[in-house]
């Protein structure tokens, strides 16, 4: 229910002071219009100052005058550089100085025989006497040997020509032989003469694995016998590290090959992947490698192939690189353990022990501390195991799973097995 009373016919405004209502305006008479029926918003901006002057916005005139400065720089550098680059032909346009040379008179040469003194002339000498001459005289009692050659034949002489003649001598007598013959033996004992023993001539132990074909003074080109088959001298053979390799003691080792091997013309197969390769090892290596000779190789198919040759490693250098070990703390850890025993033992012998006290005939009293045997003993044996320590070669170590390689070291022929691949 709405509280809001209609307006009766008969109700009019309390006062007269109202303004009368439209009689035509239909919301005249509704109450809940005259709430939205307010007076128009003041303009705020009515009062507000407005600028009416058109001024302009002036330029900064600090930029202006920096401006015109690079202007001016710009311009005084494209003036210099016209000018230096213009500047040689202008120079060169000059007229050069005059120069004025003053020549000196020369000299005038002076009377030399007047200035020059007369020598002297030399008194002459009578001449010395002549020298007794002394007549050499040879026993009768000593026989004349044969005379060796001059020093001019001997030069003369090479070395083959000196070993053909058997130590002739030129005038055609034949040399003593033995005792009789000193100056040969002489010679014979002095290096670079005829019959002297060379060192480098010494024969250099064989190694079966870099022994390849004789070669012979004159060579000339052949063409290869049966290429189809022919593993070539030189070629490659990876193969996987089979069993541990360890230079302690000489032993044996295998590895399986990886890649297959084909002949020259790569028309065959000659070693097919998972081919065993058999080689030994000895110790005492030089550095850290390996030398492995390899001179055996079995194939899946039943066909041994064998050759000695050398392992190498991915750039084709002798050996196998593996772990060096030298031992240097087993060689130093032992001698120092016993060295240091030993110095206590003769410390305690020193301070504890026995001193032996002698006096000499000017009073001196000398004090010898007490000498332990033990401690000698000790120091003994201090320097057998240095001594045994710097004998212990190195160790070098290859572990299992290695990839290696095996340099072919002469030409192996596989036509007489084709039929069985």
């Amino acid at each position: 229910m709405s509280s809001n009373i209609p307006n009766q016919p008969g109700d009019g405004p309390a006062n007269g002071n109202l303004p009368p209502q439209d009689a035509h305006d239909p919301l005249a008479g509704n109450p809940y219009s005259a709430q939205y029926q307010q007076a128009p918003a003041p303009d705020l901006d009515a009062a507000a100052p407005q600028l009416r002057s058109s001024d302009l916005r002036r330029m900064n005139r600090r930029a202006l005058g920096f401006l015109a400065g690079i202007i001016a720089l710009l311009l005084l550098a494209a003036f210099w550089m016209f000018r230096s680059a213009t500047g040689g032909h202008n120079e060169a346009a000059q007229k050069p100085r005059e120069e004025t040379v003053n020549i000196p008179e020369a000299p005038k040469p002076q009377n030399l025989a007047q200035a020059t003194p007369r020598l002297p002339q030399p008194i002459p000498l009578a001449p010395p006497p002549p020298l007794p001459t002394v007549e050499q005289r040879t026993p009768a009692s000593m026989p004349q040997g044969p005379q060796g050659p001059t020093l001019v034949q001997r030069r003369m002489m090479t070395g083959e020509s000196a070993a053909q003649s058997g130590g002739q001598y030129p005038s055609g007598g034949a040399a003593p032989t033995g005792q009789q013959n000193p100056y040969g033996q002489m010679l014979a004992g002095m290096p670079g003469m005829p019959g002297a023993t060379n060192p480098l001539d010494a024969p250099l132990p064989a190694n079966s694995a870099y022994s390849g074909k004789p070669l012979s003074e004159t060579s000339k080109a052949e063409p290869l016998i049966s290429p189809d088959t022919l593993m070539l001298r030189g070629t490659f053979i990876r193969c996987v590290l089979e069993t541990r390799i360890i230079t302690d003691i000489p032993g044996f080792t295998s590895c399986v090959v990886t890649e297959p091997v084909y002949s020259f013309n790569g028309k065959r197969l000659l070693l097919p992947k998972g081919s065993k390769v058999l080689g030994s090892y000895a110790m005492e290596p030089n550095g850290p490698r390996v030398a492995v000779v390899w001179d055996r190789v079995v194939t899946p198919t039943g066909i041994d192939v064998n050759m000695s040759s050398p392992g190498v490693d991915n750039l084709g250098g002798a050996g196998h690189p593996g772990y060096y070990n030298a031992h240097w703390g087993s060689r130093i850890g032992s001698a120092l353990l016993i060295s240091m025993l030993s110095d206590a033992f003769k410390y305690e012998a020193a301070e504890h022990g026995p001193k032996s006290t002698n006096i000499s005939n000017g009073g001196v009293v000398t004090q010898t501390p007490f000498e332990s045997n033990t401690a000698q003993t000790m120091q003994n044996l201090a320097n057998q195991a240095v001594r045994r320590a710097a004998s212990r070669p190195a160790t070098v170590t290859i572990n299992q799973g290695t990839v290696l390689n095996v340099y072919v070291a002469k030409d192996v022929d596989f036509s007489g097995v084709v039929a069985r691949f």
